[in-house]
């Protein structure tokens, strides 16, 4: 349908919605520009775009919805209030007796605005109507269609000595693809599903960038992934019964298609060529999560009940990784026991609402929010396995699945116009404290990716490795960066 021929009603809802469609264009231009422009592997420049898009989102966007986000951080029961302020303390004195207060406050920047961004993006999706599910969808699936042209240019390229890295141009690690594929995918199939009937035709346009990124999944093994799309699709079943049939059934034809094209086109082996594969791997390994996730609950348990400190992973003083692939574990060696178990707290409360809500709701929405149970069921089930809200991109992904599939609203609720009104000074002084700690994490950000440059040379000589463990730049270890610039106004602590 033209969009001169659309409601002022769908106009309206879709010009409030725009949080939503400016962290997309911002995954799909941190992706795309970066690859495009500087090379396949250009962390920082990832970094740089999640960057903008954040001050897009809260600087320039927060200031016209200070009162929004006054009124949505606020938890609205007792209950909710308490946990909230547990929650706060406990977090502020982890990062106050953290080893590297500096840093730590740096971590706590870093995840506030991400928390933040997920608000606005759940106020957008709440604005949206039928119809801007339906160009979100297929911006997605414009996105898609795009990468996979540009990615098999490339493999055309590197064809005849192909690795596992190759089969996700444009990341610096295959795992990262995988770790944004993972939330995409579900959510390119809304062109498709979010409308009163599904389109055949729509499905038909989706099928073949869906099929090109399972074959990526499928020829890169990544794992976690794949897991996350099986287990989020049964999960859509169990949430909102025969509706999910739709998208499992276009997940499944797409994947069938991307695994028939591992079998036969697969430059690495492992199908029908006989060719001795250029890259052998074991695909029941544990890829050294078995060493990783015994070590968090180690740091959690030596240090109770406050854990080593925000970004403590990456100063544990055994070179071992920059985080420890697993979000539950993570919060547990950095921020303690207790704020792990609400944050597992909240995340149970939030499956309930989703499985509530599924079964309230009418037929021709199901589909539509089953992709969406799939996407967010994918990118939690993937974050258990990966420092998914840790690596930029695939945190931006993080933030848009949870604001989509807690803001989706039924076709038939439109949001009420609330009436002009002079904004409280609390709303305004809370962005402006909103500002201080992007303003924190913009400066601290930059200074730490200096020393990440500076102590590369030192990380490989320590490690003796030229890949390094990324966390917030790519070289992530804070101890090489110490051994380097030990006066650093980041490294300062409390002991001395």
């Amino acid at each position: 349908m033209p969009f001169s021929l659309t409601s002022s009603a769908d106009r309206r809802g879709i010009a409030l919605s725009w949080p939503v469609f400016v962290l997309v264009i911002g995954i799909a231009l941190g992706i795309l520009l970066p690859w495009q422009a500087g090379g396949a592997s250009s962390f920082a420049a990832q970094r740089g775009a999640q960057f903008v898009s954040l001050m897009l989102l809260i600087a320039v966007g927060g200031w016209p919805m200070r009162r929004t986000l006054s009124s949505s951080l606020p938890p609205v029961s007792r209950l909710g209030r308490w946990l909230s302020i547990g929650g706060v303390l406990l977090a502020s004195l982890s990062v106050l007796l953290a080893p590297l207060p500096a840093v730590a406050l740096l971590e706590l920047a870093y995840l506030s605005m991400l928390g933040v961004a997920a608000v606005l993006v759940w106020h957008g999706a709440r604005c949206l109507p039928r119809l801007g599910w339906v160009i979100l969808g297929g911006l997605i699936a414009l996105f898609m269609l795009i990468y996979a042209a540009l990615a098999a240019d490339h493999l055309q390229l590197v064809w005849a000595f192909a690795n596992r890295h190759d089969f996700g141009p444009g990341f610096a690690n295959v795992r990262f693809f995988a770790d944004v594929a993972v939330g995409l995918m579900p959510l390119a199939m809304l062109y498709a599903l979010a409308r009163r009937r599904p389109s055949l035709i729509a499905c038909l346009l989706c099928f073949l960038p869906l099929s090109f990124w399972w074959w990526l999944l499928w020829v890169s093994e990544s794992r976690a992934a794949l897991l996350g799309l099986f287990v989020g699709a049964a999960c859509a079943f169990l949430v909102v019964g025969r509706a999910a049939r739709w998208p499992v059934l276009l997940l499944a034809l797409s994947a069938a298609l991307g695994l028939a094209g591992w079998w036969t086109v697969n430059p690495l082996g492992g199908g029908s060529g006989g060719e001795e594969a250029v890259f052998l791997r074991d695909i029941t390994s544990s890829s050294r999560r078995f060493i990783l996730w015994p070590e968090a609950l180690g740091y959690a348990v030596d240090h109770f009940p406050l854990g080593i400190g925000p970004m403590g992973f990456a100063y544990s003083g055994t070179l071992l990784e920059g985080h420890a692939h697993n979000l539950f574990f993570n919060t547990a060696a950095e921020w303690g026991f207790p704020l792990m178990a609400l944050l597992v707290g909240v995340s149970l409360y939030g499956a309930w609402v989703i499985l509530r809500r599924g079964r309230n709701m009418g037929e021709e929405d199901k589909r539509g929010f089953a992709c969406l149970v799939i996407a967010f069921v994918g990118v939690m089930v993937n974050a258990q396995f990966a420092g998914s809200h840790i690596i930029p991109l695939s945190a931006m992904v993080m933030v848009l699945v949870i604001g989509l599939v807690f803001g989706y609203r039924p076709s038939h609720l439109r949001p009420s116009n609330v009436p002009a009104s002079q904004v409280p000074l609390g709303a305004t002084l809370l962005w402006a404290a909103l500002m201080l700690v992007l303003a924190y994490l913009l400066y601290a950000g930059a200074e730490l990716y200096w020393l990440a440059e500076n102590s590369t040379s030192r990380c490989f000589q320590e490690l003796g490795r030229a890949y390094y463990y990324p966390r917030f730049w790519a070289q992530g270890r804070l101890e090489c960066m110490q051994m380097t610039t030990p006066d650093h106004w980041l490294f300062w602590t409390w002991r001395g």
